[in-house]
C-alpha cells in the first residue's frame, strides 16, 4: 500500500511549458491528501526556491538541493549531508586561479564564489534577490551542502581534484555537484525513515537524470513522458507528460484515486484556476 508519495519540482510538478502545476495535478494532490496519504517534495532546487509551492498546496516535507538538505512542513531538520570542508578549501583555492561560475548552497543561503552575471540573472529569472559573494571565512561555521558550476562543458575538468564529491545533474548550462554517496534516494529514505514508512509504501514521480535513482530505489518508482530515457528505464511504470495530465493519469493507473472522485473534484478545478 502506498502512504507516502515524492515529487521532483521541474518537469514534474511544473508544466515547463507554463511554469506552473497543471489543474490536473492539484485536484490529484488534494483527492491524495483526503485519503491520508503523505506528500513530499524532492528536489534539487534550494529551500529559498521552493517556498513558492506554499501558493499551490501544503506538502508534508520537502527533500531539497538532491537529497542533502530535508525537512518538514514545519521547519523540523529530517536529514543533512554537507560536502567535505577540504574540497570546499580545494574549490576555493581553484577559483582563486582560474575564476568561473560557481554558486555555494547553504542550508539558507546561496553565495557566488566570484561575482557572475550569469548566476545574477538566474536568480532573477527566480525572482530572488542577486546572491552576495562569497566570504571564505564562512567555511569555519557554516556548511556547504551543493554547489553548481555553469558552463559545465568548458569548466567542469577544474572539478577533478576534488575527490569527495559526485555530479547528480547535468544540463547544457549547469552542474548540480552533491557529496559523494548523497542523492535524492538518500535524503527520501531517511524522510521515509522519520515517518515511519519503508520502501515499498513510497512512490516517487521524476524526469531528469538526478531522479534516476529515486526512481530506481522507491517501491513505485514513475517517470514522465517528457522524462530523460535513463530514468524512463529506472521506472516501474511511464506515464503521459506533465503538460498531458500524467501525475494524474498515473494515479488513476495504480487506483491512489478514481474516476469518480475526479467527477465530484469540480471545487478544486474552481479553486486552482482561477
Amino acid at each position: 500500500m502506498i502512504r507516502a508519495i515524492f515529487f521532483d519540482i521541474d518537469g514534474t510538478l511544473l508544466n515547463p511549458k507554463t511554469n506552473r502545476i497543471p489543474s490536473s495535478t492539484l485536484r490529484a494532490l488534494h483527492l491524495l491528501k483526503r485519503r491520508e496519504i503523505k506528500l513530499f517534495v524532492a528536489t534539487g532546487r534550494p529551500k529559498s526556491m521552493v517556498t513558492f509551492l506554499d501558493e499551490y498546496f501544503p506538502f508534508d516535507g520537502f527533500v531539497t538541493l538532491n537529497g542533502q538538505y530535508c525537512f518538514t512542513r514545519k521547519g523540523d531538520i529530517l536529514h543533512k549531508t554537507a560536502i567535505p570542508k577540504q574540497d570546499m578549501r580545494q574549490l576555493l583555492e581553484i577559483q582563486k586561479k582560474t575564476p568561473f561560475p560557481c554558486l555555494l548552497i547553504e542550508a539558507e543561503e546561496s553565495f557566488m564564489v566570484n561575482y557572475q552575471r550569469q548566476i545574477a540573472e538566474h536568480f532573477a529569472l527566480q525572482g530572488l534577490p542577486v546572491p552576495k559573494v562569497y566570504n571564505a571565512a564562512r567555511l569555519e561555521t557554516n556548511e556547504i551542502y551543493q554547489f553548481l558550476t555553469y558552463n559545465p562543458t568548458q569548466y567542469a575538468s577544474l572539478l577533478a581534484p576534488l575527490k569527495g564529491i559526485e555530479i547528480t545533474s547535468a544540463s547544457p548550462f549547469c552542474f548540480d555537484v552533491i557529496p559523494k554517496g548523497g542523492g535524492k534516494e538518500v535524503g527520501i529514505a531517511a524522510t521515509a525513515e522519520h515517518f515511519g514508512l519503508n520502501r515499498e509504501e513510497v512512490m516517487v514521480f521524476g524526469d531528469g537524470d538526478n531522479d534516476c535513482r529515486m526512481v530506481s530505489w522507491a517501491g513505485t518508482g514513475v517517470a514522465m513522458e517528457n522524462a530523460q530515457e535513463e530514468t524512463k528505464q529506472a521506472a516501474d511504470y511511464v506515464t503521459a507528460a506533465v503538460w498531458d495530465d500524467g501525475i494524474e493519469k498515473a494515479l488513476l493507473h495504480f487506483e491512489l484515486i478514481s474516476p469518480e472522485e475526479l467527477e465530484t473534484a469540480a471545487y478544486f478545478r474552481d479553486r486552482m484556476e482561477r
